[in-house]
């Protein structure tokens, strides 16, 4: 519980950060309220920011010596990710990277390493989740490219274009497949091939309908996966995804997560 604890304060460390350093492209997108709708001044996220790196600063020196160095990687991407100079969400290709790495990769290892203590076993496992993940962060950048543009962010999509990222992301998911065979997960494999018609659907008519599909999708997939092999997950998620449908309903009048938000609209890109 001590890494996935470690783990969640990181990415709520990174989550918060991302908010203060894509203010701009954020507002352009009608994303993260909190900040661009003045819920909180920015001085108050970044001490929640730093009241979090504290947390996890304290929990990473009470994990085992085997999992530190995922832990560690996952708060270099983090900064990596949203912090000047670097700031690879604004780097193309490099923004597709870092996701498949932190989020499909050593999220996975941190967790795999829970019931196997095997670092490089479960970095190999975890390969069809990097190419599921990468896959799935195209669409959300496809959701995002007008506003990226306007604010001058340049991500793979901005760069590449809508129709050529969602045939990329198709490329990747039946990668996300073919790796899934190949490390002989029934798991993965299940995963992968239910999804992957969504997501080929998308590649034939993209639209930011479509692509918002897909993310909402995949994020279900994995999740029953989850819980169908751990049911005490639902103990977990089933709570926090209902307060935080009220919260937001109450809060902003959008439906998230789910289908129903402000950003979830028919419209050809």
């Amino acid at each position: 519980m001590v890494p996935f604890a470690c783990l969640t304060a990181i990415l709520i460390t990174a989550y918060l950060l991302n908010q203060v350093f894509d203010r701009e492209s954020d507002e352009k997108n009608d994303k993260c309220p909190f900040l661009t709708r003045g819920v909180f001044k920015t001085r108050t996220v970044v001490l929640m920011a730093v009241v979090f790196f504290l947390a996890a600063s304290h929990l990473f020196h009470r994990t085992d010596p085997e999992v530190r160095v995922a832990l560690f990687l996952a708060l270099l991407l983090s900064l990596l990710y949203s912090v000047p100079p670097v700031r690879l969400c604004a780097r193309p290709f490099l923004d597709l990277l870092a996701n498949a790495i932190g989020y499909g990769g050593v999220a996975f290892v941190i967790g795999y390493n829970t019931s196997d203590a095997s670092i490089s076993r479960g970095a190999w496992i975890a390969t069809p989740y990097m190419f599921l993940v990468a896959s799935t962060f195209l669409h959300t950048t496809v959701l995002d490219v007008e506003g990226d543009r306007a604010a001058n962010k340049i991500s793979t999509t901005v760069l590449i274009g809508v129709n050529r990222s969602v045939i990329l992301a198709a490329v990747l998911h039946v990668l996300a497949v073919a790796a899934a065979i190949l490390t002989a997960s029934p798991t993965a494999v299940a995963i992968t091939a239910v999804s992957l018609p969504v997501t080929a659907v998308a590649a034939i008519k993209p639209s930011t309908r479509m692509s918002s599909f897909v993310i909402q999708a995949n994020t279900l997939i994995v999740t029953l996966a989850a819980v169908a092999t751990r049911p005490l997950y639902l103990t977990l998620v089933f709570p926090l995804i209902w307060l935080s449908r009220y919260y937001h309903s109450r809060r902003f009048g959008i439906m998230y997560p789910g289908p129903g938000s402000s950003r979830d609209r028919e419209t050809p890109v």
